[in-house]
């Protein structure tokens, strides 16, 4: 109707994107402003169909109609704009009853051709997570905020300026809406929460100390992977709380290290997953359909990440794109060819997750890939002045300073393969101490510096592993049982060593090597450090609802004090014992006096200075820091700076880049 009356598009552009953000953004020029004697209820009718909120505009075309069939009967129309005596020049009358006749014509016969349009959506942020609600009207992103310092929810409505940060989501990760539209959950402290989007507090529904994905049907049962450890499988809820069950096991035997990434399809019942093969037995990892009331288990296809469906396709990622493929919902089966949708989709190898998401109304978000994982190892002072860089910039993971303080010991990816060892950095020269293709991660050193032990997931599981720290002896088994295991810490005697096994904290005796229970987990544990005298341990449990800092004796256990209040993580003393630090849940260096002789006594926690770690995202990497043996320099996992935010990608009418 703008068209015909004006002779101009309303929207216009050199690409589809452009117009796209034209509509977005943009408002057309008004009617009256290039045609002076338009109606201005005509001109009013108009607008109210360019609206850019859909509440704001006719609900039906029959609204527009009658609005039309009004205009046209009036006898009385309202004054043209430039006209002083009110009245319509018959000329004026005619062409407006042949725009209403061609409008008519317009509406009931044009068919347009089906075409995917692509624009960016204008968020200050890089998108970590997305989550399409069911009907596509809203978007919960998983985002960083810097007044937090960390990672909190938003949710966005496509074609809006902003994004509205929710409260008390701090340290989300992996959201998926409830089939109604009406809830979030999400992973956060340990746990599976989930919020009203309406309002109201967020629940905790049970734990899960490092979730890998969940889905939530319209019957009020969620799908969910309650840790990204090696071995674990799919878990079902209800939406109202509970004690979680286990409805899927990995076969490891088949290099199945974790079932996650679950997403139900249109019956309630079944749900496509990935089973996912992490230690590199297989090129790939496979999608499968499970239900809900049997053990059925359909292998659907290989891909790198993990699925989504939406109404007769199925999604998935491989070589840096995201494909879609008809997908019949009653043999469970892919037909037809693969279509690309979006490339550079932005992936996560060591989770096996590709982000991006679909809606079953033909609108589809995805974050394009960019150098959000680069960090650098910097050097800071108490006040937090940068005191010197260590390496340059790389994807770096868990570092561990030598007891003399003249070597580091860090996780190291591999950029083009992805591929994780654990390196030594040094003033001497760098050096790759491990070399199988599996990942080999958190290397720690023994007292004397003579000697490294690390975890390595080259077996079917992740186990300890000990050699020379010159990198001159070949890996040896150091424990190795049914659990996965990252070593935390080595006893300055050199008599113990502590360990992650599941969620407990473990410990072995030197040389006997025998494995012993420390902590039994109220919820989940993780990163114990020995005091310097060896008879105290400092550690972080997310018994509370979120993870904060204890101490408790060792090798006894009795007694606990809790040394943060509002959220700690990564404990770690001063070689004199007068100190601990760790890191708040702002992401703030945090410092508490202590005394840990005979007796436990800690002070009140002050903050030394604000860090910007690069964000954790593997079940190995706990570590963003380490402190020198005086306690008077850090070195820190460092955030490379983005100049400007990696955009998101919208597409609306993805299924028509899909073959018949």
């Amino acid at each position: 109707l703008y068209e015909m009356a004006t002779g101009k598009r309303p929207f216009d552009g050199k690409s589809q994107i452009s117009v796209a953000s034209a509509i977005l953004e943009k408002d057309p020029e008004p009617i009256s402003a290039i045609q002076p004697l338009t109606p201005r209820v005509f001109e009013r009718i108009v607008t109210t169909c360019l609206a850019k909120n859909p509440d704001d505009r006719f609900q039906t075309a029959h609204d527009v109609g009658l609005q039309l069939k009004w205009a046209a009967e009036s006898s009385v129309p309202s004054a043209p704009l430039g006209k002083k005596d009110g009245k319509l020049p018959w000329l004026i009358a005619g062409v407006l009853a042949v725009l209403l006749v061609a409008g008519a014509a317009w509406w009931g016969n044009s068919q347009p051709t089906r075409q995917a349009m692509y624009y960016s959506a204008p968020l200050p942020f890089a998108a970590r997570e997305v989550a399409v609600s069911p009907n596509g009207h809203t978007v919960a992103i998983v985002g960083y905020q810097e007044s937090e310092r960390k990672n909190i929810l938003w949710l966005y409505e496509p074609g809006s300026q902003n994004a509205t940060p929710m409260p008390n989501t701090e340290g989300v990760s992996f959201p998926f809406w409830s089939a109604d539209g009406k809830s979030i959950a999400f992973f956060a402290d340990g746990k599976l929460k989930k919020l009203e989007i309406a309002g109201g507090p967020v629940q905790t529904l049970c734990d899960a100390s490092n979730g890998r994905g969940g889905t939530w049907n319209k019957d009020g049962v969620i799908v969910f992977t309650p840790s990204g450890q090696l071995g674990f499988g799919l878990y079902r809820i209800a939406a109202a709380g509970g004690t979680p069950t286990q409805l899927t096991f990995p076969d490891r035997t088949l290099g199945e290290d974790s079932h996650r990434w679950p997403v139900f399809l249109p019956d309630g019942n079944h749900f496509v997953y990935l089973a996912m093969n992490l230690s590199g037995k297989k090129d790939l990892s496979e999608i499968y359909v499970g239900a809900l009331d049997s053990n059925e288990k359909r292998l659907v296809t290989t891909a790198r990440a993990n699925a989504a469906y939406a109404p007769g396709y199925l999604l998935f990622y491989r070589d840096k794109t995201l494909f879609a493929q008809h997908f019949d919902l009653g043999k469970f089966a892919l037909t037809g060819e693969p279509a690309p949708i979006v490339t550079d989709v932005e992936y996560s190898p060591r989770i096996a997750k590709a982000i991006f998401a679909v809606s079953g109304t033909g609108f589809l978000v995805a974050q394009k890939s960019g150098d959000a994982a680069l960090s650098q190892l910097l050097w800071f002072d108490r006040q937090g002045k940068e005191a010197g860089t260590a390496v340059k910039p790389g994807l770096y993971g868990n570092i561990a300073l030598s007891p003399d303080g003249k070597s580091m010991a860090v996780d190291v990816t591999d950029i083009a393969s992805q591929n994780t060892d654990v390196w030594s950095y040094a003033s001497a020269g760098d050096k790759r101490l491990t070399f199988d293709p599996s990942i080999d991660t958190m290397g720690l050193w023994s007292p004397d510096g003579k000697r490294m032990i690390f975890s390595s997931n080259r077996g079917l599981k992740f186990d300890l592993f000990s050699k020379n720290a010159d990198g001159a002896q070949e890996e040896q088994p150091f424990v190795e049982d049914v659990s996965d295991k990252y070593p935390n810490d080595w006893s300055r005697d050199g008599k113990y060593v502590l360990y992650e096994r599941a969620t407990d904290i473990w410990y072995i005796t030197l040389p006997e090597q025998k494995s012993l229970q420390f902590l039994k987990a109220p919820s989940a544990l993780k990163t114990a450090r020995f005091s310097p005298d060896g008879k105290w341990v400092a550690y972080a449990s997310n018994e509370s609802g979120k993870w904060e800092i204890y101490v408790t004796s060792f090798p006894d256990a009795h007694g606990k004090w809790q040394i943060s209040s509002g959220g700690g993580e990564q404990p770690k003393w001063r070689a004199d014992g007068k100190e601990l630090f760790y890191m708040s849940s702002e992401a703030k260096l945090m410092a508490v006096p202590v005394t840990s002789g005979a007796n436990f006594d800690a002070g009140t926690p002050v903050a030394l200075f604000q860090t910007n770690p690069r964000e954790m995202v593997a079940t190995s990497e706990q570590l963003t820091y380490d402190v020198s043996k005086d306690g008077q320099r850090f070195v820190v996992n460092t955030q490379v700076k983005q100049t400007d935010a990696i955009p998101l990608s919208v597409v609306q009418d993805w299924p028509s880049k899909v073959g018949k």
